[in-house]
This record gives C-alpha cells, sequence and structure tokens, in this order.
C-alpha cells in the first residue's frame, strides 16, 4: 500500500467528523439531561460542578465510543476498511453456539457454574439495594431467596435448548426415551407449573423457607394459600398437554424467529423459556423498587403498554392513522366513574369495577364502529382529521358538560376493584392504589391475556387481511378483501383495549379531568408505537417503557431545570429522528420490515396511506 492509499483510508473526512460530532454531542446531551441537578441562577458553577462526576464522564465516553464505531462503520460501507472486527463479532454466536452444543462433560459443568454465576450476579443487581453488592456475603445471600432458583433453571432451559436445536437433525433417527412418554411431558408441566409459581409469587417473603409449603400458618406465607399458584400449575398443565400432542419431530424443529434478517432461529422450547424469562422479571423487578417508582414508573408504563397495544391494531396491523384514539380512553374512564356514582348523573346501580370492564369494552366497540362506518372510506390525512376532530369532541364535550362530567372541577373517586372468592382476596380503592403492588399486579393480569390474543389475531386470516390492506388497499380488494369491514373491525379492536385502559386508569386516578384526556395523549401513544416499531407487539412494549421510564427519570433527575411540559418537545425530536434514522422502528415487526425493503427497492410502499408503486411485493 503506498502513501497515497494509506492517508486515504486513515483520511478523517467532513462527512466523518459531523457524524462523531453528532454521537459526541448526543452524549453530551444525555449527561446533562440526566446529570446533577442545577442551579438557573448560576448556570456556569453548575455546568462545571457536575461536569466532573463520573456520571457525565460515563456518558461522555459513551458517545466518543459510539462515535468512532459509527465512523468505523461507514468506512467499511465504503470499502475502506475490511471489517475485520465486524466479521468477527458477526461469527461470534455462531461460535458460542457451537461450544455450547458439542461440549464435554468438563466443559458443561463449566457452562452450568457460569450460568450460576450469572444468575447470582442478577439476582443481586435486580434486588433491594445495598451499599456494596459485591461483597462475598451479598452475593452467598442471594442462594438464600427463591427468585434465585428460577433464574439459574430459566438459564439453564436456555442452554439446553440452544444444545437439543443445534444437534437435532430431521433425517437423523430417534431413539424413543423416558422423556418422550405423554404422561412425562404432562407432569413436567405441571411441576414445572408448580417451581414457577414458587419462585415468582409476588405476596411470599423473599428469602426461602421450607414452611411456605405447609398447609398451615397464615395465608401470606402459605404457598398454597395463593390463588397465583393455581394459575401458574394451570399454565404448566396446559404447556405439558401441548408438548404431549405434539409430533416427536415437529416438537423439536426450530423456526425462524422474528428476527430472520439476522439469521436467528429459535426453537418451541427457546420461546417458552423467553416468554418465561420476561414474564418472571415482569413480577419479580418491582418487588425491589421504592413506592414512589412502583407508582410513577410501572403503574403508568402498564397504561402505556395497554394503550400503546391497541393503537399497534389501527395504526401498525391495519395501518389507518388514528388521531383520537385518546377518545376511548376517556370513554373507558368514564363509563366506570358512571357505573360507580362518581359523577352528576346516576346510574341505576352501582357495581363492582371488575364488572365495569366487559361494559367499558362494550361501549367503546361500539363507539369505534360508529366513527368507523362512515369515516374509513377515507384514507391517509382526512382520517387523520376527522379521529382527530372526534377526539377533540369528545374532550370538549367532557368539559362543558359539567352536569354530566362535572367539567374541570373533576369527577369523585372513580370505581373500586374488590373481589371476594374462595381463596382470592382482592380489594384496591382509589388513592390507596399507589400503596401496594396491587395494582401492578392486575395491570399485568389485563396485559397478559390481550398480548396473546393480539398476537393470534396478528398471524390469523384477520392478521393478512390488517397486511394486505396496509400494503395496498386497491390490491387487497381485487383479492376480494373488504377492506371496509375490516378496518371497521381493527377501529373497534383497538378502541376495546382502550376502554380497558381507561378503566384502570381511572381506579388508578380516582378523580378524573377532561385534561387527563387531551389530544397530547393520542400523541405520546403514537409515539410510543413508531419509535417502538408499528405492527411489532414486542417493539410496541418495549418502547412504551423505554419511553415511559425516560420521562419520569427526567421529571427528578434533570440538570437543565426539566418541565413536565417540556416533554412534547422531547419527544417531538424523537419523532424526528426516528423517520430520519429508523423509520420502521427500533424493533421492527418482521412483514413490516420486509415492507420497507421493498418499498426502498421500488416494489412497493411501506404506508397504505401512501399512494402504492407499480409492481408486485417480494
Amino acid at each position: 500500500m503506498n502513501r497515497d492509499q494509506l492517508v486515504k483510508k486513515w483520511r478523517f473526512d467532513n462527512f466523518d467528523g459531523r457524524l462523531f460530532a453528532t454521537c459526541f454531542s448526543g452524549g453530551l446531551l444525555l449527561a446533562l439531561m440526566t446529570g446533577p441537578e442545577g442551579d438557573l441562577s448560576t448556570p456556569t458553577y453548575s455546568f462545571t460542578h457536575s461536569l466532573f462526576s463520573g456520571h457525565v464522564w460515563g456518558f461522555l465516553i459513551f458517545g466518543v465510543l459510539l462515535g468512532l464505531a459509527m465512523v468505523y462503520g461507514r468506512k467499511v460501507r465504503l470499502g475502506i476498511f475490511e471489517g475485520a472486527w465486524i466479521a468477527a463479532f458477526k461469527r461470534f454466536p455462531k461460535a458460542l453456539k457451537e461450544f455450547v452444543a458439542f461440549a464435554g462433560g468438563v466443559r458443561q459443568a463449566i457452562i452450568g457454574l457460569i450460568a450460576v454465576v450469572v444468575a447470582l450476579l442478577v439476582a443481586d443487581f435486580t434486588g433491594p439495594y445495598v451499599h456494596d453488592k459485591f461483597s462475598w456475603s451479598q452475593m452467598i445471600g442471594q442462594l438464600l431467596h427463591t427468585r434465585t432458583y428460577g433464574y439459574i433453571v430459566i438459564l439453564i432451559w436456555l442452554l439446553n435448548t440452544v444444545r437439543v436445536a443445534a444437534r437435532y437433525r430431521p433425517e437423523d433417527p430417534q431413539a424413543p426415551s423416558f422423556f418422550d412418554a405423554k404422561w412425562v411431558k404432562i407432569a413436567g408441566g405441571v411441576i414445572g407449573g408448580l417451581f414457577f409459581a414458587a419462585c415468582a409469587d409476588p405476596w411470599l417473603p423473599v428469602r426461602f423457607s421450607i414452611k411456605y409449603f405447609e398447609f398451615k400458618g397464615s395465608s401470606d406465607d402459605n404457598f398454597f394459600h395463593h390463588w397465583t399458584t393455581y394459575l401458574w400449575t394451570g399454565l404448566g398443565l396446559l404447556v405439558g398437554i401441548r408438548a404431549a400432542l405434539m409430533d416427536h419431530a415437529r416438537s423439536r424443529a426450530v423456526v425462524a424467529s422474528r428476527w430472520r434478517t439476522r439469521h436467528i432461529k429459535v426453537s418451541a422450547n427457546t420461546r417458552f423459556a423467553l416468554y418465561g424469562a420476561g414474564l418472571f422479571i415482569a413480577i419479580e423487578a418491582p418487588k425491589f423498587v421504592s413506592p414512589f417508582w412502583q407508582v410513577t414508573i410501572f403503574q403508568q408504563i402498564g397504561i402505556f403498554c395497554l394503550l400503546a397495544v391497541g393503537l399497534n391494531v389501527v395504526v401498525g396491523f391495519a395501518g389507518l392513522l388514528d388521531l383520537g384514539y385518546v377518545a376511548f380512553y376517556a370513554l373507558g374512564a368514564y363509563t366506570n366513574a358512571y357505573f360507580s356514582g362518581a359523577l352528576p348523573i346516576h346510574p341505576p346501580f352501582v357495581i363492582n369495577t371488575f364488572f365495569v370492564v366487559p361494559i367499558a369494552i362494550l361501549v367503546a366497540m361500539t363507539s369505534g364502529v360508529l366513527l368507523g362506518l362512515p369515516t374509513l372510506r377515507l384514507r391517509g390525512d382526512y382520517l387523520a382529521i376527522v379521529t382527530l376532530g372526534f377526539g377533540e369532541i369528545i374532550y370538549v364535550l367532557a368539559s362543558n358538560l359539567t352536569n354530566v362530567t362535572d367539567g374541570a372541577g373533576g369527577t369523585g373517586p372513580a370505581g373500586s376493584f374488590s373481589m371476594n372468592l374462595p381463596g382470592i382476596h382482592f380489594a384496591l380503592n382509589g388513592f390507596a392504589l399507589g400503596d401496594d403492588l396491587n395494582f401492578y399486579y392486575l395491570l399485568l393480569a389485563f396485559l397478559i391475556p390481550i398480548l396473546f390474543f393480539f398476537n393470534s389475531l396478528n398471524h390469523s386470516k384477520v392478521g393478512r387481511s390488517w397486511a394486505a390492506i396496509r400494503e395496498d388497499e386497491v390490491a387487497a380488494a381485487s383479492l376480494g378483501i373488504n377492506s371496509l369491514k375490516y378496518k371497521v373491525m381493527a377501529f373497534a379492536i383497538g378502541a376495546s383495549t382502550s376502554g380497558v385502559a381507561g378503566v384502570l386508569s381511572s381506579a388508578k386516578l380516582g378523580s378524573l379531568f377532561p385534561s387527563d384526556f387531551a389530544l397530547q395523549v393520542s400523541i405520546i401513544v403514537l409515539v410510543l408505537v413508531i419509535f417502538g416499531g408499528m405492527a411489532s407487539i414486542t417493539g410496541v412494549l418495549i418502547g412504551a417503557a423505554l419511553v415511559g421510564w425516560i420521562l419520569q427519570y427526567l421529571v427528578f433527575h434533570s440538570f437543565i431545570d426539566y418541565q413536565d411540559a417540556d416533554k412534547y418537545m422531547y419527544l417531538g425530536a424523537l419523532l424526528v429522528l426516528t423517520m430520519i434514522f429508523r423509520p420502521q422502528g427500533m424493533f421492527p415487526a418482521k412483514r413490516r420490515l420486509r415492507e420497507f425493503q421493498d418499498a426502498e427497492a421500488g416494489l412497493g410502499s411501506a404506508d397504505a396511506m401512501g399512494s402504492a408503486v407499480e409492481g408486485p411485493l417480494a
């Protein structure tokens, strides 16, 4: 390589400088936004005082490393660098998988020991705060906590499913084994459900005790007095029955996951392990944070997740731009207030909030159908304007009908979740919801079935019809798909989830105010869907969790005197950056990602609201 080629290879051009400066500025902005609180009267002192903190330096180093990585990646794409590190990084997962799959007895023991250490570290850092988390007594003490066993089993399960999937070849004859018996699979499912219940029971004390499994004692410390025990055992039984009914070869078949473009494949057992790990963390994490964060983070994120999943049906699955989604949220909340006797107009009878949920679903779905039938013949901006008007109508009615909604003065306490059945005693009342975790677990009880229902719906005939309408409505109509029918269905189903969120939110807030249902709420939820990845359930949940956490974190850890009204500025900037650099979202669905790839290749449109490009979709 001559001197000119060497200079060209290592030249830091203007574009590289702008790219590096952007990443470094991003790290600096994160450092200022999340650093120590400042004082506007002495901004220079506050800036220099916080600049030398480890927190700020960490973000600055992050910005430098990100900038160098982005510049290196650009030069690899241009062919200036060979990208040996990138190739090695891409080969690492395959090499690690082969190491795990074909390990001998000694290596398996080492891998198992590493899994136990990782589980201890996870349990340690997700547990309550202590001054020295790396102390020997602290680490060993985690072995006395029930949840640590859950982390260990999940990690070993994942490692074993990787080993089985890598070793299995369909052409090889499979000798029958003891574990292939149907009754063994069913019994294993029941035992697994019981073990999961013991490790993830939110009401058992954290420290393990054999007394949990005695039939006598108080209901708080007795494992068999909790209804969650029988819930998880029943789910384990269903998993075992499903495994017993599956064909032997099919049960071990490896199928492509939603991250197909990255050549990652998972087995059915691995998916179950990942779902179990996610559910286990969702149950365990809230128990080890302060009551303030239980209220402001987990409960708010839960409501955001419900709203975002429902709007994802309309915007992501069906490709319809709905700016008035908050109207269904308000209808669900005021329905609960009405049947709780919290409004000036009194209902014929006051009912439990649990029984208000189906009524709120019916009200929201009916409103969605009534709105959709006359308006869903419109497309694009026209549909957005109509839905925006509907949301504003509901907001104005809630503000001005003081003899019905109490207007800006707010309603009385809306709703009370309570249940008294054999083995189930549950009660939540108004503002007392912030005193415990029960409301968070109630959110999970609603959210998890909704996620499974929407995931199944997305892969059904209805979901495929929505995708066809989203990609090209004219082509879908030519194939005999009734676009109006399926679009109204999307509106109604999405509205139903918003109605459920309204009931839960009204019970959490106590009093309702029209300002709780302003247009900005619809915009926030839309940003969550776009940022996470339209049509991706996983992406929407991660987007809702991440953005919801950031908004709350900024309120209490801001250096630049952050105000609550400033969040719309940051959300707008986030939306602009997402549209420029990642229009498909952070975690796009496989089908949605393919649409964007086809649109970039000129084979179709990635948005049903736009005009379709001539030519078939790949």
